[in-house]
């Protein structure tokens, strides 16, 4: 493929490589990471009580049925949570998501997504700082998702300084168009990617399932279920360099339904993570262990390289409706 030249994948070519190189010039300016940049997040509002979090809409975060994907929606929701509980650290801490759940409606997710967050206090019998956060997220003034989530204060990895988050800067991350000739090796990585998922796509799997979605993988004989491979790049990337936290869950979603029964439809997801996404590939095992007439249950493990336990995740579905995908 000839460099500065979209891949030949419908009339949406341009516009998504248009908006992955700005994304790339946006993350030049420390403080966010490419996927949040790639989605294009505002934030219109952000006090001690209530964030506001907005996802505009557009052909690079749309599902083969046209409405957002799973994933974006799932790194929307740990976004907007965090979000709204940061009033409590330093401004620039890190902090990272150790429980996410998120329970889906029945209606469209189609249009602009906006994730209205509030904190919930600080959790209760640990040992250590945790702290809520509650979200509601949604598309054309319906809510799509309700989202509970908690969060601990890390000190970043070795080597690693955080700096402010957008909204706690006053410089815009607006930036110029990048040169290709002059990309870091983590740019051209991203690029490389990006690249690769428009070369794959198609009206059944599009840009954002090709870049974010993993590779199918056949079950070994004594495996039940599905399982997916991601392979970890920067363009999965959090602050800290760890895949981040709402694509983990977004491809244990998937995967968990893989393995579920087709009549049905997902209802809701909850998810522990245990350990930083890291390594060459993450590995998503799910299998069924409650399938019924109208609702099945989904076990789902995502491991790293090393073979450790990144996220534990338990999905519910019910019997698909007329309008669900």
């Amino acid at each position: 493929m000839t460099s500065g030249s979209p891949p030949l994948y419908g009339p949406d070519a341009t516009h998504i490589r248009s908006r992955v190189e700005r994304a790339i010039a946006a993350n030049r300016i420390p403080g966010f990471h490419f996927p949040g940049h790639l989605l294009a997040f505002r934030w219109p509002a952000f006090a001690r009580d209530r964030a506001v979090i907005e996802l505009p809409d557009g052909p690079h975060v749309r599902n083969a049925a046209g409405e957002i994907d799973r994933t974006v929606l799932a790194v929307v929701a740990d976004t907007a949570v965090s979000t709204a509980t940061r009033h409590a650290v330093a401004e620039g801490a890190r902090l990272a998501t150790i429980h996410l759940h998120m329970q889906f409606t029945a209606a469209p997710v189609r249009g602009d997504i906006v994730a209205e967050a509030t904190p919930r206090g600080a959790g209760a019998g640990t040992g250590v700082a945790s702290w809520l956060g509650a979200a509601t997220l949604k598309a054309c003034g319906e809510p799509v998702c309700y989202v509970t989530g908690e969060f601990l204060h890390l000190e970043p990895p070795p080597g690693v300084k955080l700096a402010p988050l957008p909204w706690q800067r006053s410089e815009s991350d607006a930036t110029g168009p990048i040169d290709e000739d002059r990309l870091t090796e983590s740019e051209r990585a991203v690029l490389a990617a990006a690249d690769l998922a428009l070369e794959r796509a198609s009206p059944e799997t599009p840009f954002i399932e090709q870049l974010w979605g993993g590779e199918r993988e056949p079950a070994p004989k004594d495996e039940e279920g599905a399982r997916r491979r991601l392979a970890i790049g920067p363009h999965v990337g959090n602050r800290v360099g760890h895949v981040q936290g709402g694509i983990l869950l977004g491809i244990a979603m998937a995967t968990a339904c893989d393995a579920a029964p087709a009549s049905m439809s997902l209802a809701n997801v909850s998810a522990w993570y245990v350990r930083p996404g890291r390594g060459d590939s993450l590995v998503v095992r799910s299998r069924a262990v409650h399938v019924g007439r109208m609702t099945a249950m989904v076990q789902t493990q995502v491991t790293c390289t090393d073979g450790s336990v990144a996220l534990e995740v338990v999905t519910q579905h019910v019997l698909r409706n007329e309008r669900s995908a």
